[in-house]
């Protein structure tokens, strides 16, 4: 078959519109939202919640929530650098080990005793038995995983939130400080003239 301009652009409007087909599962987060993974058993990588993750399970809508797509979870921390909130949801007795470019930041608390945070990530936070942890994330490109570690029950959800770093204002004090030395300074040089 001799191959003509013509043949050549139908063929790559099909691959085009293959390509534009297939469903896009970017793992882009935004910041300063909770948002619903799954998992399974422990030694397992966590997933996204279905339908946004087709690997992943049904989750139950936590309050205020929105589920995860697919891992890796990217997203870019400010200047300032950004926390990163991983906590447990619904029975207690879970625990997960928490990657940044497949590199461990850390473990999160271990789980104590039993009982149930349900579906509200604040309340899951705020419940000594479950566990949670807080991981400090430098500014710049970030692509999250997760793998349980402890899953008694054989799976379920959590829930993680990047926030952007607060920055501490001046205290009044630091300001006068600066303010003086700003003043002196001005002075010395206008003395000096």
């Amino acid at each position: 078959m001799a191959w003509t301009s013509r043949s050549v652009s139908v063929m790559g409007l099909c691959a085009c519109l293959t390509v534009a087909a297939a469903p896009a599962h970017s793992g882009v987060i935004p910041l300063n939202q909770f948002l619903e993974f799954s998992f399974f058993d422990a030694g397992q990588p966590a997933a996204g919640c279905a339908p946004a993750d087709p690997g992943g399970d049904f989750c139950v809508p936590g309050s205020g929530t929105q589920f995860l797509n697919a891992p890796p979870w990217t997203f870019v921390a400010p200047l300032g650098g950004a926390t990163l909130i991983v906590t447990d949801a619904f029975t207690a007795g879970d625990r997960f080990q928490v990657f940044d470019f497949g590199v461990s930041i850390g473990l999160t608390s271990a789980p104590i005793g039993a009982g149930s945070c349900g579906s509200d990530p604040v309340t899951c936070l705020a419940n000594a038995n479950i566990s949670h942890g807080v991981f400090a994330l430098a500014a710049g490109a970030h692509s999250l995983t997760l793998t349980a570690i402890l899953a008694p029950t054989g799976g379920g959800a959590g829930y993680l939130q990047a926030q952007v770093a607060q920055i501490p204002e001046p205290s009044l004090s630091a300001l006068l400080t600066a303010g003086l030395l700003a003043l002196y300074g001005w002075r010395s040089r206008a003395r000096r003239k």
